[in-house]
């Protein structure tokens, strides 16, 4: 069995936070988030594993804003979905091919640098994002296996 697509909801104003689904897992914040938005994307999406926001307003989160998405189990990762339309799609793709590419390097014994560099020449992820996949769960095929691996795949 292969390894899957991830998909990363994309969240262009804070309107839109109370209308996401109960069961996303990774989600992109494309506007500078108050701590009362994060509060409420918590508790709109409480197994959310993955927040991804841009460089600007990553820098600009509190240290208690860290603290507490870190001890909710919710990885931050600074970056942009380079190249969505969220017009056309509310979900930034992460192809299966990518994480089958980490996936493949790390067996070759390449260092995270190498990889990381791959990987961004290859598709517009941000390197925050590559190492946070190298390092997780969505490297694994096993279907039995919970999170992240059997929600947000097609």
């Amino acid at each position: 069995m292969g390894l899957g697509s991830i998909r990363i909801r994309v969240v262009t104003n804070r309107d839109e936070i109370l209308s996401l689904e109960h069961e996303e897992k990774a989600v992109h914040l494309a506007f500078r988030p108050s701590d009362r938005d994060l509060f409420s994307l918590v508790k709109t999406c409480p197994g959310i594993e993955i927040l991804q926001l841009p460089a600007s307003s990553y820098e600009g989160l509190s240290k208690f804003i860290k603290m507490f998405l870190t001890s909710s189990g919710i990885h931050l990762v600074k970056g942009d979905v380079s190249g969505h339309w969220h017009d056309l799609n509310n979900y930034f793709v992460i192809p299966s091919y990518v994480l089958e590419k980490i996936k493949e390097l790390e067996v070759q014994g390449r260092t995270e640098k190498e990889i990381i560099e791959e990987i961004t020449n290859l598709r517009k992820i941000s390197p925050d994002m590559v190492l946070h996949l190298l390092h997780s769960s969505f490297l694994t095929s096993c279907p039995e296996r919970p999170g992240m691996n059997n929600i947000n795949r097609f």
